[in-house]
């Protein structure tokens, strides 16, 4: 197996970015992990919409991969949440949502999600090419 290692991002204060992993799945947890930490990123996870939200109430990461099929059924109040904050925040992390559900059908029961949404199963590098790209807009 290949392990493809990217240039890190930067940060102007030289800090690795940060990025909050919201799946349940332990393997797509640590695939995703193992992909983001090679890539230049510090990672946290969380199982539960419930624990993101807590999180993201007292801290903002630089970006959220977010499973839209949670166990706690939190998902959509997450992407909610992120939606509201893009509007209301310069600081509001970017983020990618991953779903199992086909593109056409996460539309319709989520919205319109553009470049931010991957089917599962997806290439790990595909989320840390979106992270970059939607990271380096940003700034």
């Amino acid at each position: 197996m290949l392990t493809e290692v990217r240039d890190p991002p930067s940060e102007a204060n030289g800090r690795r970015p940060t990025v909050l992993v919201v799946e349940d799945n332990e393997a797509v947890a640590r695939v995703l992990r193992f992909c983001l930490r090679q890539a230049g990123f510090d990672t946290s996870e969380v199982a539960m919409g419930r624990d993101a939200l807590s999180i993201l109430s007292d801290q903002t990461p630089d970006a959220v991969v977010l499973d839209l099929q949670l166990p706690d059924g939190l998902g959509e109040a997450v992407l909610d949440w992120l939606h509201r904050r893009e509007m209301q925040a310069s600081d509001s992390p970017v983020w990618v949502v991953m779903s199992a559900l086909d593109e056409e059908t996460a539309r319709r029961r989520f919205g319109p999600l553009g470049d931010h949404f991957v089917s599962k199963p997806f290439d790990p590098w595909d989320i840390v090419a979106i992270l970059r790209t939607l990271l380096a807009t940003k700034g």
